[in-house]
């Protein structure tokens, strides 16, 4: 395994290729990062009631998230403590209790051991209230629940600290956020990092690899963009692009209009201006968990037309999406993709139904953006496997100098203004000094 220190050269804004290839570094990243840091596992509507449970992953350690009969959250190791066989198979259910397929071995909702068949032949050496299924800390912010298994970390408030205000306006700005149906998941050959950076903050690769948009005249923005990339403690990071001038659409991220009453009923009025004029919102919490809420793909809402067949007044209504996307790690050259998508409740149906067609069409599992990036990646990780490759240092340099403070960013962290492209590598060179840095412990 390659020394740590000799795998970046931040100062320099270079990162060598083994970062994404060494597979002692991989299994210390088990370890060290998603053992100890808060991973998202799931949404409060995805288990709304006593006794749902979903099946997830803390890396790669299956977990079950459930909610107890008291109404408590739960995030338990998804491994029978006889013989170490994964207790659930199911991905979601109702259920009063989980029962070992192998022995029998028989769980409550909320993990505590209830069932062990013939259990007087342990002749009392068995102790069941010690041998419940393994528990991880659990806390939620804005219905997003989380899970480490560190017990001296800090608090989950603490741990997304300046970045809450984000998440306030995405995740916040209703009171009844759901997640619209089960997620989509897919494997692809590429290290779980690649996703992780590219979100926190490579908008440098837009008018390349989703360039299609604006060549078919369909980009309302033509590609040019304003706005800020922001950065926190943790390596939590955002990209906040606004509308260009001159070309404003819908405010409030195109969302419809009889919610804006609710939004200044719970954001600030800082809040309530940037959200106003920003056309996207995308980044990436430590590690693996990225978010996006666009507005500017509303075209992928409809079928293409051809120059003789007319616009409907459903084409031309303004949508947008928001959606949740994590990179589970599934090997050194292999990550399985999870993308839930999320929305306001009490929006319209004509309104749900466009923004679930534009989800699909541009994130979804075949979706344009999508396929563009996972071409990217893969390319990425076969590149540099081989010994060649490996040598190689990659560039992150954009924006290495001094931060240029914007004096109208309204907001927490510590922001660049970018224009007229909103590129930097300032965000992925922070994610890879806290990934350094906790391997280093």
């Amino acid at each position: 395994m390659a020394a740590i220190d000799d795998l970046l050269r931040l100062d320099e804004g270079l990162i060598s290729g083994r970062v994404l290839t060494d597979s002692g570094m991989y299994r210390l990243e088990q370890e060290r990062i998603f053992g100890r840091s808060w991973l998202f596992v799931a949404h409060e509507s995805e288990i709304p009631k006593p006794g749902d449970f979903v099946t997830r992953s803390m890396g790669e350690d299956p977990v079950i998230v459930s909610r107890a009969q008291d109404g408590s959250l739960h995030v338990m190791l998804n491994v029978c403590r006889h013989r170490g066989r994964k207790v659930c198979a199911e991905d979601a259910g109702n259920v009063r209790n989980f029962r070992c397929g192998y022995h029998g071995w028989t769980y409550s909702e909320a993990g505590q051991l209830t069932g062990v068949p013939f259990f007087d032949v342990h002749q009392g050496r068995l102790d069941r209230t010690s041998l419940g299924l393994c528990q991880a800390r659990v806390d939620s912010y804005q219905g997003l629940i989380f899970a480490t298994w560190d017990e001296t970390a800090t608090s989950l408030r603490d741990y997304l600290g300046e970045l809450t205000w984000v998440l306030d306006i995405l995740f916040g700005r209703t009171a009844n956020m759901e997640i619209v149906g089960p997620p989509m998941r897919w494997v692809v050959d590429a290290n779980w990092k690649l996703g992780a950076t590219n979100f926190t903050g490579d908008a440098y690769h837009l008018p390349t690899t989703h360039g299609y948009g604006s060549a078919l005249g369909l980009d309302v923005t033509r590609g040019r963009r304003a706005g800020y990339t922001i950065s926190t403690a943790n390596a939590h990071a955002a990209n906040v692009n606004r509308w260009p001038e001159g070309n404003m659409g819908r405010p409030y991220l195109s969302l419809p209009e009889q919610l804006i009453a609710e939004f200044e009923q719970r954001l600030s009025a800082d809040q309530l201006e940037v959200m106003r004029t920003m056309v996207s919102f995308a980044g990436n919490l430590f590690p693996n968990c990225s978010y996006l809420n666009i507005a500017t793909v509303g075209f992928l809402n409809t079928e293409w037309r051809t120059g003789e067949q007319p616009a409907s007044a459903e084409d031309s209504k303004a949508t947008s999406f928001l959606t949740l996307r994590q990179w589970q790690p599934r090997g050194v050259d292999k990550t399985e993709i999870w993308s839930w998508q999320l929305m306001d409740r009490d929006v319209p149906d004509w309104w749900r139904e466009s923004s679930i067609a534009c989800y699909t069409r541009s994130f979804g599992l075949a979706g344009m953006h999508e396929q563009d990036d996972l071409a990217n990646w893969m390319a990425i990780s076969e590149g540099c496997r081989g010994p060649m490759g490996r040598k190689l240092w990659l560039n992150y340099q954009m924006r290495l100098g001094e931060r240029e403070a914007p004096s109208d960013w309204k907001g927490p962290g510590e922001a660049d203004y970018l224009y007229p492209m909103s590129v930097s590598d300032r965000n992925e060179r922070a994610f890879y000094r806290r990934w350094a840095d906790l391997l280093r412990d």
